[in-house]
């Protein structure tokens, strides 16, 4: 049995192992780096390091979210802070759905599993009729 947690890009549902969130904070504004990686919208201070923040909207190839140029106190966008071997880094989405305990038996793989080099999925995940494309891990761009 693993614990998952869903979270919502667009109309897309999403899921990661929760061992690899450390934390789940509200959306706040961020310190912008030049000449970096078009995935990365910019860098915040937490636990007294920086750490970059992954636009996982940029990383599926969706347009950007209206509160993406607007003040993020109001956002409902939130930050889930990823770690995975050594890489600790923060991925923007649009809204947290669930934490769901499943058998890994039920993750169902595909074909075509709209895998990158950033992006890895382990397969697809049927809850109640709605699929959700379960991580397996997620790179930073360097």
């Amino acid at each position: 049995m693993i614990d998952l947690i869903v979270f919502s890009v667009q109309n897309n549902r999403y899921a990661l192992n929760i061992e690899n969130v450390q934390r789940i904070i509200q959306a706040v504004e961020l310190t912008s780096i030049p000449n970096t990686h078009p995935f990365i919208d910019g860098m915040m201070s937490y636990e007294e390091s920086v750490v970059k923040v992954l636009n996982f909207r940029k990383l599926t190839g969706l347009p950007a979210h209206a509160e993406d140029t607007t003040d993020m106190k109001d956002s409902t966008q939130k930050f889930l802070f990823y770690e995975n071997g050594d890489e600790k880094f923060a991925i923007k989405v649009d809204s947290i759905d669930d934490i769901s305990h499943i058998n890994e038996s039920e993750i169902m793989t595909k074909e075509e599993d709209g895998s990158s080099d950033f992006l890895q999925l382990s397969g697809v995940l049927d809850i109640k009729g709605v699929l959700i494309n379960v991580i397996k891990t997620i790179k930073l761009p360097s």
